[in-house]
């Protein structure tokens, strides 16, 4: 598991996109209408995921850590199935995912991405490419 970039839930997607462009971060991909990755100025890789999502607007602003295979998602919610699951494991268009609510109410996210996702991604450390 290693993080890979932060998640901010954003209640107007032009409007946050504007704001980050304006500070030099570059759309790297918007695999639907309602959501958008960046990269940070001057680097090659999705560091911000901007999305429209009443739930995950709720759980608030927080990193997103990636797993290596889809089972990896289900097999962590499962093995961890006493934690408060806001998303269970879902087919997300980023790849699989998952999001729950810690005690102190932070957020923390799941996700095996997708082969779209990943070309925006480094790649995993020890890995040939």
């Amino acid at each position: 598991m290693r993080l890979g970039f932060e998640k901010h839930p954003v209640t107007n997607l032009r409007q946050a996109l504007t704001g980050f462009e304006r500070s030099g971060f570059t759309v790297l991909w918007q695999p639907d209408r309602d959501s958008a990755l960046l990269a940070a100025p001057g680097a090659p890789w999705a560091v911000v995921l901007l999305e429209v999502h009443d739930v995950e607007l709720e759980l608030g602003a927080g990193g997103v850590y990636l797993l290596d295979a889809p089972a990896e998602v289900d097999g962590f919610a499962h093995a961890h199935e006493d934690r408060d699951w806001v998303v269970e494991p879902c087919d997300h268009p980023l790849g699989r995912y998952a999001a729950l609510r810690t005690r102190a109410a932070l957020p923390q996210r799941f996700l095996s991405p997708s082969s779209a996702l990943a070309r925006h991604l480094p790649a995993p450390p020890g890995s040939v490419g």
